[in-house]
């Protein structure tokens, strides 16, 4: 049986069949981005000064993968144009370049700006007065060099006045609408109170190493004493009769191990019957640039100290990331640029993440358009497969057109 309508226009519509289905799915595609739109919109024009996240994008980046968004567009145009001429290679050729585009934006979303973002923080303290010495001592330098040095007093160092003003002119576009009156004065009663948030790149923390050690083995627990002091042999205890004399008395399993270590540790005595004693031995500087931290993660307590003793903060907006030391028991709250951190962050991944969805999708079919089953139709039936060329462009157009939208609101406003 012959399904109507494949290439020829149907009467009542004028379209054939591939068309008339795509535009019906982007009208339902146009109702599912412009809910996130409006709740984007809403959600912006409802939030108070100083509590609404912007300013906090990369206009390079975004501007970038607008143009390669746009010149993606512009070549499966021309795909399409090389088919209705019959001519299959110009088409391949202009079709790699479509997938090329859509490829190179993926890889500037996924494996650069996301990241960038993931490894990002901003920690807001439970002090106000230390609050305002982290900035001042933390920017003191960058202020005191600021050109023409009008900021530096006689010892060469940076008035608390300048420092706060410097602070104030880059949060005053971060975190407040604009730099009116109204922003001005939001954000002093949030310096006041100490509720601002300092920003930045965690370099370097100070780590607990652990003890792990048993207080007793409890036999009611349903483990056998040789499944007992076979989970000692694993985590090291090489002596049976050694395991033996830990299960009766009890003692030091090991000193100055990592967290990841300890608790695997204390999970597997545990499921042995074991008591388990986690205690904090020491610290341990560790240089590096952890993802998705959370404010749980460095206030953990264990054995009465926290996992996390201090972090290392490069603050942004400074000549050469001038680095401060916050201990983490001033900290009320750390969080990387993820979802969690705001209502901003919240909307840009579900949206940001949802068009990177489609334009993954995108790729897939253009792949299978490109392979011999896919070119399998140019062979059997030239114009219908012209037609299955010209439906995904209009899709990928409209890939393209949410872009447009998305990088002024989210970039740029």
């Amino acid at each position: 049986m012959e399904i109507p309508y494949t290439v020829k226009p149907r009467p009542d519509t004028g379209l054939y069949n591939g068309k008339l289905g795509i535009w019906l799915f982007l009208a339902s595609e146009v109702m599912l981005f412009g809910a996130l739109f409006s709740s984007y919109v809403l959600l912006r024009v409802g939030a108070e000064d100083g509590t609404w996240s912007m300013g906090l994008m990369n206009i390079t980046v975004g501007a970038g993968n607008t143009m390669v968004l746009i010149a993606s567009s512009m070549f499966v145009v021309l795909a399409w144009a090389e088919l209705k001429q019959g001519n299959l290679a110009g088409y391949k050729k202009w079709k790699w370049a479509t997938i090329a585009c859509a490829v190179l934006f993926l890889v500037v979303k996924w494996s650069y700006e996301w990241p960038q973002k993931f490894k990002h923080y901003d920690v807001w303290l439970n002090d106000a007065k230390l609050l305002h010495e982290k900035f001042e001592k933390g920017y003191q330098e960058t202020v005191s060099h600021a050109e023409g040095g009008d900021h530096a007093n006689d010892h060469g160092d940076a008035a608390t006045g300048d420092v706060q003003k410097f602070v104030e002119a880059f949060y005053t576009k971060r975190f407040f609408k604009e730099t009116s009156d109204a922003s001005q004065t939001a954000f002093k009663q949030e310096w006041a109170n100490g509720t601002l948030a300092i920003s930045g790149h965690i370099n370097a923390y100070q780590e607990a190493q652990i003890n792990v050690e048993v207080t007793g083995w409890n036999a009611d627990a349903g483990a056998s004493e040789a499944d007992a002091d076979r989970a000692l042999v694993e985590l090291g205890v090489s002596v049976e009769e050694a395991a033996e004399d830990l299960r009766k008395k009890g003692g030091l399993i090991k000193e100055r191990i990592d967290y990841d270590w300890a608790k695997r540790a204390e999970y597997l005595l545990g499921q042995a019957g074991f008591k388990v004693t986690l205690s904090v031995a020491g610290y341990e500087k560790v240089e590096a640039h952890p993802w998705f931290w959370r404010t749980p993660r460095v206030n953990e307590d264990i054995g009465g100290n926290p996992r996390v003793r201090s972090i290392v903060l490069g603050l942004d907006h400074t000549h050469h990331h001038d680095e401060i030391e916050i201990e983490t028991r001033h900290i009320s709250r750390l969080s990387a640029y993820e979802p969690k951190h705001s209502t901003f962050f919240g909307i840009y991944y579900t949206i940001t993440g949802l068009h990177a969805a489609h334009v993954f999708g995108g790729i897939i079919v253009m792949l299978y358009n490109m392979l011999p089953i896919g070119l399998s139709l140019w062979h059997k039936d030239r114009e219908r497969f012209t037609n299955r060329i010209e439906t995904f462009g209009l899709f990928w157009h409209f890939v393209d057109l949410v872009w447009i939208f998305l990088f002024p609101i989210l970039y740029i406003l």
